[in-house]
């Protein structure tokens, strides 16, 4: 056995300096005691590579890990869960599948997809590129228009601050028309496979001017109002223009700027927020040369994903929050993207596992206590030990993200339900997913 070998016990027990020579043993008795230490290290290192955490079964699997696949096998099985699951753990170092089932079977991923959108945000775009809503000089003189940016983020305080600024250049004895240039994405259409009851309830028509949170069938009028009341209450008299095109040329009077790449990331993976998915959707076919349309944009998404050398055979990315009903993921392409994203290129998505990104058990976001995860038997003993992203429709409960298991090796997981039992309440096949999840970590 190599000395480099990081498995082996013995350079521990061992000198290996090279200033020993046989002129350093003169008597006997040192002599024995050397073989004697040569001995218990030999049994030491023996009885080390026999540990849990060194011996391996015929898989390659460690102790712990065939522990784990065995209480995992056992516990998918599950009239909470149902017989419509797909499964991976994957050790993030090497890439080897520890426990699967139905690994490539495609399977509805709910908000599992804003993992991939994730991913293609950050691999496409700086992290740091702000999203602009800007003003410009209007067709006319007594006109000015509003052009959305896509910002995700979009709040009533930044309109407010930006018709400040933009009423500290106009004359405010001159009513004033707002015109609006709002096609940077393309006229808001339902996507594909999304069920009509969405909208107004989770989801909005993805639009370049919107207010974040805004969940209703007109968000760039409610936009182009809120800016208007802001500029009345400043004095000056507003009122709504016309759509028009702003020369790619024309440089704006005042912009604001306040949100990033990163900062829609984090709100998106922890609140697991469908409209900035949307937008984002968008911005990475635009940063992609592809057109924003839900064709081009799918069409971006799953071109990239085959840049970072994803398989994206049998996927299907209609959207990019997951509420389509015509999405299609895996369970092992799910595990593949955590590990490239946690592992192999971790600086480049670091924005994805900072806190306040992707949501700890028990702790925040989609997974915090209120909503009764991670906080009961079994689940409760992970409490703060796994990071994952939650999805839900309905007859679909996802689960995806990373973990240390008992032996602290990353790993990366995907648990993915489909079919879900119409008898059984979502939120305790929810519960029985966190007992899986929490299964990898080994305290249960």
């Amino acid at each position: 056995m190599d000395a480099r070998d990081p498995n082996c016990a013995i350079p521990f027990a061992v000198s290996h300096d090279g200033s020993m020579a046989p002129d350093v043993f003169p008597h006997k008795s040192r002599q024995k005691g050397i073989i004697l230490g040569w001995v218990s290290a030999m049994v030491l290192a023996l009885l080390a590579m026999n540990s849990p955490a060194f011996a391996q079964d015929s898989t390659g699997n460690t102790h712990a890990e065939s522990k784990m696949n065995s209480r995992l096998a056992k516990r998918a099985i599950s009239k909470v869960i149902g017989s419509d699951i797909s499964y991976v753990v994957m050790d993030a170092a090497t890439s080897r599948i520890v426990s699967s089932r139905n690994a490539d079977k495609a399977m509805l991923p709910a908000s599992n997809m804003k993992i991939v959108t994730a991913t293609n945000a950050l691999s496409t775009m700086s992290p740091t590129k702000v999203f602009t809503t800007s003003i410009f000089s209007g067709p006319t003189p007594n006109s000015v228009v509003l052009q959305g940016g896509g910002d995700p983020l979009l709040t009533k305080f930044t309109l407010k601050t930006l018709a400040s600024q933009t009423a500290a250049l106009i004359d405010p004895t001159e009513p004033l028309i707002v015109d609006t240039d709002v096609n940077l994405f393309p006229k808001a259409t339902d996507g594909p496979g999304w069920t009509k009851g969405y909208i107004p309830s989770v989801i909005s028509p993805v639009t370049s001017l919107a207010l974040y949170g805004d969940y209703t069938h007109t968000p760039i009028e409610n936009a182009v109002t809120q800016f208007i009341d802001d500029m009345n209450a400043l004095g000056i008299h507003a009122s709504r223009g016309l759509e028009v095109d702003v020369s790619a040329q024309a440089q704006p009077l005042t912009s604001v700027s306040p949100h990033t790449v990163t900062d829609a990331v984090h709100v998106m993976l922890l609140d697991s927020e469908n409209n900035i998915a949307e937008n984002l959707f968008r911005h990475v076919a635009l940063a992609t040369q592809h057109p924003p349309t839900w064709q081009g944009s799918s069409d971006a998404a799953i071109a990239n994903l085959n840049l970072l050398g994803v398989d994206t055979a049998g996927l299907r990315l209609a959207d990019g929050s997951g509420v389509s009903r015509e999405d299609r993921l895996n369970a092992l392409s799910l595990a593949v993207i955590l590990r490239l994203t946690s592992t192999i290129d971790a600086a480049r998505f670091a924005v994805m596992f900072d806190s306040g990104s992707l949501p700890t058990a028990g702790v925040d976001g989609t997974l915090k206590a209120k909503f009764h995860r991670f906080t009961s038997r079994p689940s409760s003993c992970a409490r703060g030990e796994i990071r994952a992203k939650t999805g839900t429709l309905h007859d679909t409960i996802t689960l995806s993200g990373t973990t240390h298991d008992a032996d602290g090796q990353l790993k990366v997981f995907s648990f993915l339900v489909n079919d879900q039992p119409a008898n059984v309440i979502p939120l305790r096949t929810r519960q029985a997913i966190d007992g899986l999840a929490a299964t990898i970590t080994g305290c249960w």
